[in-house]
């Protein structure tokens, strides 16, 4: 399946190509957003739930998810059409034929009490289980995203991040859109994750995924994770499902970081995830509250790579910064999301990032910010500040060409 989709990035390249003439800083002063509603009609402002981890895991998500019924299984009917896409429809039923099988044993395998959660938001919703299952799953398939961990003037730590989703098969184009993309929108939300009343941790996600895709720990550590893409996932994904679960699946991995109660701090967080050996290729992008506290962490399944930002502080920059493409390697002409940030880091410099809003005009900025991007975050984990805004390109080339 993976050869598929990089079958599919190539056809995608066609209309990527586009963005190769924005391969450059074109950021403006954007922050604080001045626009209530995104062009396709969202509000910007994301709500928030309150996950409550004392309740019964069947019964945690039923009070997002029950109401969101209708855009969830719109969200599920998307994706499997695409997958029917890319493995053909034949190929397809025969795989839900055998999830259907080993679904509950899957689940099972899920860290903690995850696997009852996503039980839960099937009673709540009545949609199959196999398609929740393949849900869960889906990031490590078609995530694109942009993150940066920063260090300014005074030693303040900063962590940001684009979430872009639906690549591959799935544009439209007698809209300029991206169907995944327009049907993930709606489903954006804040959790504000609490055990014994108290907030552990802050995270955003879509409703009906269970696991953490961005996070922070007010005064420990923030966690966004980017796609990495080769060729190795197919096998570690067929190795999971046929029983082999001594991997780990990648956000419920990073979810289990948060709310280990022996996982306390930003040394303890990069120690368990760096020692994690994941299902699939990833990069974890993680940030701090002391100085030189940040990382990007690249995996096949176990670490072969990690950039720390002390050691780019020690190399006269000031950030780290990940897309989707190996940072030791040139980025991709058809995908530079890359050189732009870090052109745009580069003539704030540390001085002059002003913490959320030098992020946010970075973030912002053509082609960081496309018609993929569903939200961003920013993230300060010393004093908790955690600011997401659903966000989109305006106009213009489907592929990162407007501002928010």
């Amino acid at each position: 399946m993976r050869s598929s989709l990089f079958f599919w990035l190539a056809v995608s390249t066609l209309i990527l190509a586009a963005a190769k003439k924005h391969a450059k800083c074109n950021m403006h002063e954007v922050y604080p957003p001045s626009q209530k509603t995104l062009p396709s009609g969202e509000n910007k402002t994301v709500e928030w739930f309150t996950l409550n981890l004392d309740a019964k895991p069947e019964d945690r998500w039923t009070g997002l998810v029950k109401p969101k019924t209708e855009q969830i299984q719109n969200l599920i009917n998307v994706v499997t059409d695409l997958l029917k896409k890319i493995m053909s429809e034949k190929k397809f039923e025969a795989t839900m034929t055998l999830l259907d099988a080993v679904v509950d044993l899957e689940m099972a395998a899920f860290p903690l009490d995850y696997g009852r959660e996503v039980d839960g938001i099937n009673k709540a919703t009545g949609i199959h289980k196999t398609e929740l299952f393949i849900l869960q799953m889906a990031y490590e398939l078609w995530g694109l995203c942009t993150s940066t961990v920063v260090q300014d003037a005074n030693g303040e730590i900063w962590h940001g991040r684009n979430l872009d989703f639906g690549l591959f098969p799935s544009f439209d184009f007698k809209n300029l859109t991206w169907t995944l993309t327009e049907a993930l929108r709606p489903l954006v939300v804040n959790v504000d994750v609490k055990k014994g009343g108290r907030t552990m941790y802050f995270s955003t996600t879509y409703a009906g995924f269970a696991g953490v895709i961005t996070g922070m720990k007010k005064g420990a550590f923030s966690i966004s994770v980017d796609s990495r893409f080769d060729s190795k996932f197919d096998i570690g994904l067929i190795k999971w499902i046929f029983g082999n679960h001594k991997h780990h699946e990648l956000t419920f991995t990073v979810r289990q970081a948060f709310e280990d109660p022996s996982i306390t701090n930003y040394s303890q967080a990069y120690d368990f995830l760096n020692g994690a050996t994941m299902i699939g290729p990833s990069y974890i992008i993680m940030g701090g509250v002391k100085p030189g506290e940040g990382a990007v962490i690249s995996k096949d399944a176990s670490t072969i790579d990690v950039m720390s930002l002390e050691s780019a502080l020690n190399n006269g920059t000031f950030f780290v910064l990940e897309t989707n493409y190996d940072n030791w390697k040139p980025a991709p002409f058809f995908d530079d999301r890359r050189n732009p940030a870090k052109e745009c880091l580069a003539q704030l410099g540390p001085d002059r990032i002003n913490g959320f809003t030098g992020l946010y005009n970075v973030l912002s900025a053509k082609p960081n910010l496309n018609k993929l991007t569903t939200y961003t975050t920013l993230m300060h984990v010393k004093s908790g500040a955690y600011n997401l805004i659903g966000n989109i390109a305006k106009a213009g080339v489907p592929f990162g060409d407007g501002l928010s």
